[in-house]
């Protein structure tokens, strides 16, 4: 009890570290190994079992056939029945017999009497030896019996052999054999049998587990080993091959799966770089796009700006230029009286001088604010819409709006300039979208139609949007300057002013169709170019 409460104290004083190792689970090569050991030892144990019975029992039948022999041999020693009547003479062998062969624990000879026996003579003195009918009834037909029995808690044989005067069965001899020899050499056996299961077993772990080193735990280590730099990010990694057993076939497939996902990181860095330099040459034309639609943006506000200062130059020379009119006439009067003095007339010249370069400085500047003079040349109007679509992409996208084109491929070149066009287009788009803060569709649609009653052939343009649309009163005065809808600050009014100018530059013309609630369509017809419109 001692020694349990000792080891039970230590199993109580053991660190958590200590815990967690008996705690650990077993490897794949300790469990391989222990279900092997069990599996041997099992069978060690069994074929020793069976191996030590059969011995056991050829050792006892040995034995037993001994003891029918020695039983046989003392039956061959007494030749008549004279000798069965001398009790000395019987009673001499039987002590001879036990004194050479010590295995020989009892003798006893008795003879039928009627239907029993009496006994002859005894070793041990024994009157009644409680031998059945049954066993007399075969001793009579001359049969040898023998019966394992127990004496003294070891095993014995117990032969029961006829007893010969001459060829006639006269009664029996009773022989009991100790097997105790036996038992010693089965004990031996027993020993040495446990002793070559146990070295068995050691050679047995010691043979696998050099043999799962080798085969199982060092492949799947450098397995393991190759997965944590895999996981790491080293994929050049790859396990040597020692093998052509399963293991050697995992290791295979495990190097062509790093293969693999290394080409396929490869070609995925590839192509993140492609996208990448994709990416920045898209932003890059956008950035150029947003900068040309500045530009353009920039030149619709100069223009605006040109026009709404040609406007107020010629308001202003309207104005000032009648006054100016009436008072050089009337100098011109004074100057061709000769009333007046000399320096009277001086002072008037002077005066008509200064009114003479007035009046050429209001024409100069009337001059410098006109719109240029469009320079016509024969232009893919098509081509046209989809360059000033791309500087206004931006815009739709940030406003969610949709885009439908129905683009005539078959349009014949019209007769136009490309920087003023493009600026009415943007001018018109841009409106459209303005129009459609929260969305919408804008339809861009080009087309021939028949032009019977004109002056030629044209080419139309129409631009189209879902916005709120503009009332009668506001179509009216949609392309006067100055007028707007917008906000302050978002327009001066002067862009569809500009458009209808530059359209009837190109000797073309710009109608508004437009329903309040449900969006306005503008179509510009450029006339087709030819050499007489050139």
């Amino acid at each position: 009890m001692s020694v349990i409460e000792s080891l039970w104290g230590k199993i109580r004083n053991l660190q958590p570290k200590e815990i967690l190792f008996l705690q650990r689970p077993l490897g794949l090569q300790a469990r391989i190994t222990l279900l092997f050991t069990v599996i041997v030892v099992s069978v060690l144990v069994l074929f020793s079992y069976l191996e030590f019975r059969l011995t056991e029992h050829s050792q006892r039948e040995v034995w037993r056939e001994r003891s029918v022999y020695v039983t046989r041999e003392f039956d061959a020693k007494i030749y008549t029945q004279k000798d069965l009547g001398n009790i000395a003479f019987l009673e001499e062998e039987i002590a001879n017999w036990m004194y050479a062969r010590p295995s020989i624990k009892v003798i006893d000879i008795f003879l039928f009497h009627r239907n029993t026996y009496r006994v002859a003579v005894s070793s041990w003195g024994g009157k009644d030896l409680g031998i059945s009918r049954q066993s007399l009834d075969s001793l009579r037909k001359d049969f040898v019996l023998s019966t394992l029995v127990t004496r003294d808690d070891r095993p014995h044989w117990e032969i029961l052999a006829p007893l010969h005067a001459g060829r006639k069965v006269v009664g029996g001899i009773r022989i009991v054999t100790s097997l105790e020899e036996v038992e010693t050499f089965l004990a031996d056996k027993r020993t040495r049998t446990i002793l070559f299961t146990l070295v068995s077993v050691a050679i047995l772990i010691l043979i696998l587990a050099v043999f799962f080193s080798r085969a199982i735990h060092r492949p799947i280590q450098q397995l393991v080993r190759a997965m944590s730099e895999a996981e790491d990010g080293r994929l050049n990694v790859a396990v040597p091959l020692e093998s052509r057993d399963e293991l050697g076939l995992l290791t295979v497939h495990f190097n062509r799966m790093l293969s693999r996902i290394s080409q396929f990181n490869e070609e995925l860095t590839g192509r993140i770089e492609a996208a990448t330099r994709e990416l920045a040459q898209r932003n890059e034309e956008l950035r150029q796009a947003n900068e040309a639609l500045f530009q353009a943006q920039h030149q619709l506000v100069q223009a605006e700006k040109l026009s709404a200062l040609g406007h107020v130059a010629a308001t202003m020379a309207h104005e000032i230029g009648t006054p100016l009119n009436s008072i050089s006439g009337y100098i011109q009067l004074m100057l061709a009286e000769e009333a007046g003095s000399e320096s009277m007339t001086r002072r008037l010249k002077i005066i008509e001088s200064q009114l003479d370069r007035l009046t050429q400085t209001i024409r100069n500047l009337l001059h410098s604010t006109r719109q240029p003079e469009p320079q016509l040349r024969a232009l893919d109007i098509n081509q046209l819409l989809e360059t000033v679509m791309a500087l206004t992409q931006p815009g739709m996208s940030m406003r969610e709006i949709q885009q439908v084109r129905r683009l005539d491929p078959a349009l014949p070149p019209v007769a136009g300039d490309p920087s003023l066009l493009q600026q009415v287009f943007l001018n018109l788009i841009t409106n459209a979208l303005d129009a459609m803060p929260r969305g919408g569709v804008l339809t861009l649609v080009t087309s021939s139609p028949d032009s019977s009653g004109q002056d030629g052939h044209f080419v139309e343009v129409a631009v189209g949007d879902t916005g709120t649309g503009m009332s009668m009163e506001v179509k009216r005065k949609a392309v006067e300057p100055f007028f707007t809808t917008k906000v302050p600050g978002k327009g001066a009014g002067l862009g569809l002013s500009i458009c209808e100018e530059i359209v009837r530059s190109h000797h073309g013309r710009m109608e508004i169709e437009t329903e309040e609630g449900k969006g306005s369509t503008i179509r510009v017809q450029i006339p087709v170019f030819s050499p007489e419109v050139v």
